[in-house]
């Protein structure tokens, strides 16, 4: 009997912890979706020119602006860790567009946000908009995320991001998987 008990609880024991490992092996896929779009984002602040005083060389800070309730905001480690004495790269909620285009060098509008009025609202202002609803950029959107072959691909809007007085170095173009030319 004693033994019997002991296997229906090894067996409970061990249900509980292959139930919890796919629990967080799937936790971590998605998790690992948008550190891979953080590190993306990142790099496009390389790869972007914005105008004026929003130029990169003149900031000691860059607001990178998530738009909606996405899991984007857990990915704050990776701009963190990029941060210099001389650049700070802030990861910032934000649910106010007017105030996205006031501070946001990127805006990253979650695929529950109102895409289409958001990109509206920004149009021909220098803000990146970054996005991965389907057809983003099709809408207007400058960056949009799409899943290609199981791997996270790019597609550009140049004349979205020229409307904007905005410039994308040629090798982000590269290896875009599309690009809407002027």
């Amino acid at each position: 009997m004693r033994n019997r008990l002991s296997y229906r609880r090894l067996t409970a024991l061990t249900c509980l912890a292959v139930g919890c490992a796919l629990q967080s092996v799937a936790y971590a896929q998605e998790n690992k979706e948008y550190l891979v779009k953080a590190a993306f984002i990142y790099n496009f602040v390389k790869f972007v020119e914005w105008p004026g005083t929003k130029a990169i060389a003149g900031q000691s800070r860059i607001d990178i602006c998530v738009l909606g309730n996405s899991e984007m905001m857990t990915s704050g480690n990776v701009f963190q860790a990029a941060s210099t004495a001389k650049l700070t790269l802030a990861l910032v909620q934000e649910n106010n567009v007017k105030a996205a285009a006031e501070h946001c060098h990127v805006l990253y509008i979650d695929d529950g946000a109102a895409v289409e009025g958001a990109l509206r609202s920004l149009k021909g202002s220098p803000v990146l908009t970054v996005g991965d609803a389907d057809g983003f950029v099709d809408k207007g959107g400058m960056v949009g995320f799409v899943m290609s072959d199981n791997k996270i691909k790019l597609e550009v809007n140049t004349r979205a991001v020229s409307q904007a007085g905005m410039r994308v170095d040629a090798q982000l173009l590269e290896i875009a998987l599309r690009v809407i030319d002027k």
